[in-house]
């Protein structure tokens, strides 16, 4: 008696959900431990971080919404979303480091289950869990989604702007086309989070990849340019025109030629590296997951004397990825200024790519041998240089902080380098001998169940252990200085850049550059008591300056003042 066709297809269905359910449950977990678990169990980085969180605050304090402030003047690095999503967190959770991460954490959950639902139409569910868990469990990812910067916003905006065209690129009819407004939507909010570089970099993927599929000229009627581009203009162009009256020259300046020009075509606070600067960062930032892209790449070089002719949706989809992440390592590569986190608007690429190295399709298989051996000795020697350096971190770490910064207290890491060293090197080497007995599934999950373990232990031990030696100190002075000085006292900062005391002490702090030590007795006279914060390296330059003498020494800085009490 054979089984209806109805109950076969209602049992498989049933089964597709439960599938369903139990991916996006362990996405959405790993999510929330990844980027979530003691989001606030550190204070605030410098420099960027608390420039952030100050801006934000002193936005609330303001009443101004259009033009950013920072330590109570001007800031034109960025556009206005990112400080108005802190702004709207702090209201919702109070002034706080977690507010001020809040959003970066939300959008790489977001990031890491759109990667999943986007992959999962032409890659399939297990390759496209396998696209997420890679976006999550990446060094680089987890350090901006807990980090209170623009990147992951900005990462967010772009990958859907992207994935909203290639959808609807590859729709055979016009259903999928109310996406394009979805698309044109996160395009302007990419623009208002950073700038031009949110419209410049999605315009060049999509513009390449259509010259190279020779499809442009039948796309481009479908983008609906001039209703998308109506939508562009009313979301991104207020904001502009607004802080521009408001500012005007000042803000051209600042923003358009000092923080976007002259970052590309000159070199900003020694931030510099050379042509293949970015190779080793994907190499390192995008581990252990790096380590599959060669053999993604090997489904690049089997159909590339077919990139303009007709090619499955799996394989415009493998070019589409490429050409995103050439395109933002490329651009970068070329600018003066170079920071790793440049490349990551290609991660969510990467990341998708690397899913298309868990799956194996029949005609590439006979290419995949060469390329899948490759991905072995890749990871197994990242790995293998991985856990030499873990060992060796204590001993490393020293050094550098001896040469560098020699005042700061040594890092306590305690056992934990040692410990995330055992993980690695068990951890991947699971996955090496499970991807060569053709276990793809036990791989992905050893690798992953790696990385979240290590990333665990090191929110719990190294991270705190770095904050102890290098922030606790700027921010005990900052609190003191919030309970001890009055409004006409003054905190000043001493030859460094320190955002943190502005935060933390919820005051204006005065900047005095080294060779300006007349300064200091200059705002002496206008002020009553001061509190003057200095590198510990310092202080014999400041013990040349008359009527200050120090209060206290921790943690590699000074603090000086011109009176014992107020």
């Amino acid at each position: 008696m054979s089984i209806p066709e109805k109950a076969v297809r209602a049992a498989t269905g049933s089964r597709r959900w439960v599938r369903e359910v139990a991916v996006t449950t362990l996405l959405l977990g790993a999510s929330l431990l990844l980027f979530f678990y003691r989001l606030d169990s550190v204070s605030l980085f410098d420099a960027d971080e608390p420039a952030y969180a100050e801006a934000a605050r002193e936005m609330l304090i303001s009443g101004d919404w259009i033009t950013p402030h920072f330590n109570f003047q001007p800031r034109f690095d960025k556009p206005i979303l990112f400080y108005w999503l802190i702004a709207l967190a702090y209201k919702g959770f109070g002034i706080g480091e977690y507010a001020a991460r809040f959003w970066s954490a939300a959008f790489a959950t977001g990031l890491t289950l759109s990667i999943y639902l986007f992959g999962r139409q032409l890659l399939g569910q297990r390759a496209a869990c396998i696209a997420a868990l890679a976006f999550a469990t990446n060094v680089g990812t987890v350090a901006l989604g807990r980090a209170a910067v623009t990147d992951m916003t900005l990462v967010f905006c772009m990958a859907w702007t992207l994935f909203c065209f290639f959808d609807v690129y590859r729709a055979p009819d016009k259903t999928r086309e109310r996406l394009l407004f979805v698309g044109y939507l996160a395009m302007a909010l990419a623009v208002l989070t950073k700038g031009p570089i949110g419209l410049l970099l999605p315009g060049l993927v999509v513009g390449l990849f259509l010259i190279i599929r020779k499809k442009a000229r039948a796309t481009l009627a479908r983008l609906r340019l001039l209703s998308g581009i109506g939508l562009f203009v009313v979301i991104a162009l207020p904001w502009y025109v607004l802080v521009l009256r408001e500012n005007g020259w000042a803000f051209a300046q600042g923003f358009f030629v000092q923080h976007h020009l002259n970052r590309y075509l000159g070199v900003v606070s020694g931030h510099v590296g050379g042509l293949l600067y970015f190779l080793p960062v994907v190499a390192l930032g995008f581990f252990p997951w790096s380590g599959t892209l060669p053999k993604a790449f090997g489904y690049l070089w089997t159909i590339r004397r077919r990139l303009r002719a007709e090619l499955t949706g799996r394989q415009e989809l493998v070019l589409f990825l490429w050409i995103w992440c050439g395109v933002v390592v490329l651009f970068f590569s070329f600018s003066r200024t170079k920071l790793p986190s440049y490349i990551f608007p290609a991660v969510p690429a990467l990341a998708l790519l690397a899913g298309t190295a868990g799956e194996a399709v029949i005609d590439e298989r006979q290419q995949e041998g060469r390329w899948a051996r490759a991905c072995d000795w890749l990871v197994g020697g990242m790995a293998c240089s991985l856990v030499v350096i873990l060992l060796l971190l204590p001993s490393i770490a020293d050094q550098i902080r001896l040469r560098e910064a020699p005042d700061i207290p040594p890092f306590d890491f305690g056992l934990a380098p040692y410990v995330l060293a055992i993980l690695f090197f068990i951890g991947l080497t699971l996955a090496i001998v499970a991807r060569r007995r053709g276990q793809g599934d036990m791989a992905a999950a050893a690798m992953a169940a790696t990385m979240i373990l290590s990333i665990v232990l090191a929110v719990h031990r190294v991270t705190p252990a770095v904050q102890e030696s290098l922030q606790k100190s700027l921010r005990d002075f900052a609190l003191i200085a919030r309970q001890e000085l009055r409004p006409v006292d003054l905190l000043v900062t001493y030859d460094m850049n320190a955002p943190s005391l502005v935060f933390y002490s919820e005051r204006p702090v005065a900047i005095i550059r080294r060779g300006e030590e007349s300064g200091l007795q200059r705002l002496a006279a206008p002020y009553g008591r001061l509190f003057v914060v200095a590198r510990a390296a310092a202080e014999t330059r400041l013990r040349e300056v008359p009527d200050i003498f120090p209060l206290d020494r921790r943690g590699g800085y000074v603090l000086y003042s011109n009176r014992y009490s107020p």
